[in-house]
């Protein structure tokens, strides 16, 4: 399994969760789309990204994305220690580290 490290967690001007990587990606990302739940590759940002958050949470959609990358592209995604937030609150945030501790 390949891995790839988020630098930046950030909820946009869409509403929508962006996972943007340290790296360029690859080219083949973009098919995380047949997956057909929501997920997409954004070439530009070089990010994975949530269609529009409405019902779930950022905790909800982070892992679904996590989950979907790597049982469609066999992909793990992992957070640099520096990695920035934006748009996301505290509460959401540390839930999001809390449980990511938790499956070390």
């Amino acid at each position: 399994m390949k891995n790839e490290v988020i630098n930046k967690i950030v909820v946009n001007d869409q509403n929508e969760l962006l996972l943007k990587l340290i790296g360029q990606g690859s080219p083949t990302y973009q098919y995380v789309y047949r997956e057909a739940v929501g997920v997409y590759w954004d070439e530009n940002q070089i990010a994975f990204k949530s269609t529009p958050i409405r019902e779930w949470t950022v905790y909800d959609w982070f892992f679904h994305i996590k989950d979907i990358v790597k049982s469609g592209l066999n992909l793990e995604l992992l957070i640099d220690e520096k990695a920035t937030w934006e748009n996301i609150t505290n509460e959401e945030k540390n839930k999001i580290k809390n449980a990511l501790q938790q499956q070390v």
